[in-house]
């Protein structure tokens, strides 16, 4: 069970000066938010997307070292790349003063996973939102048993402040609202891949019977089945249950690039912007 923060009143660390490090696709929308809510903020994105990248925020260079002092906060959001998220923790334990909380996306991925090779896991706070987060309108906050209890009111703090709703659940990868949706994905996608009905279909279906805001294949399409899939690795990784294993038909979609709607191809095609 997340830890019980609300009995006793906590020293917040400051929240002013934000580093926000992944994709720019994801980091770019919560980047808009921190500023639009008061907070200076900072990008921290892949080498190979500095060159060209369409942002007004500062954003770090190639090889340009993060100042112990520097921030207050960081907010890591790495997902279908565990690698590159191992590797950006790792630095930024090392390189940010140990007063710095670091919240980190738990799409893919447990947060006492993530803390294993950590020297000062209490620092580090699991945060769990559906892409895209440009979108998102509350995000999931996970503890371990280290997790300092400041550093989990100041990440609710933190996303209050950028008109993020939040809820403290229980640490695990793809949290509850993720979890959920991407595993609708996976079954349509088995559905769609035993021919059961068109495409089209099983989305109207789960639109009119369920309710949904997208029928689940348009859904995945929205948050990239690449990260879809992500969850669902994750998800089979932790649990080892048959009905979290991904389906073989989203994994050859992400295997050909076929990503969803940033793409142009995913469940459907869509018009691309040239």
């Amino acid at each position: 069970m997340p830890p019980d923060v609300s009995s006793q009143e906590l020293e917040f660390y400051p929240i002013e000066r934000m580093l926000l490090v992944g994709p720019l696709a994801d980091v770019k929308p919560l980047a808009n938010r921190a500023v639009a809510a008061g907070h200076t903020v900072a990008l921290m994105i892949p080498e190979s997307e500095i060159e060209g990248a369409e942002t007004t925020h500062r954003v770090l260079a190639a090889g340009e070292a993060v100042g112990e002092d520097e921030f207050d906060v960081v907010l890591e959001l790495h997902c279908v790349d565990i690698e590159a998220k191992a590797e950006a923790l790792l630095y930024l334990e090392d390189a940010l003063s140990e007063s710095v909380p670091i919240l980190t996306l738990t799409l893919s991925i447990s947060t006492g996973e993530l803390t294993r090779e950590m020297l000062i896991p209490e620092r580090v706070v699991g945060v769990c939102m559906l892409p895209p987060f440009g979108e998102s309108k509350f995000v999931e906050i996970m503890a371990t048993s280290h997790t300092d209890r400041a550093a989990l009111r100041t990440s609710e703090r933190l996303f209050e402040s950028m008109s993020l709703a939040t809820t403290v659940v229980a640490d695990s990868p793809g949290g509850v609202l993720a979890r959920t949706v991407c595993c609708l994905v996976n079954e349509a996608a088995l559905a769609l891949q035993e021919r059961i009905a068109a495409p089209e279909d099983i989305d109207q279906a789960m639109r009119l019977a369920a309710g949904l805001p997208h029928g689940p294949l348009a859904w995945g399409d929205r948050i990239g089945l690449d990260r879809a899939l992500a969850v669902m690795e994750g998800l089979y990784a932790e649990f080892k249950e048959e009905r979290y294993r991904p389906a073989p038909l989203l994994k050859r979609l992400v295997r050909a690039g076929h990503t969803g709607m940033s793409k142009g191809q995913g469940f459907f095609a869509y018009a691309t912007i040239s």
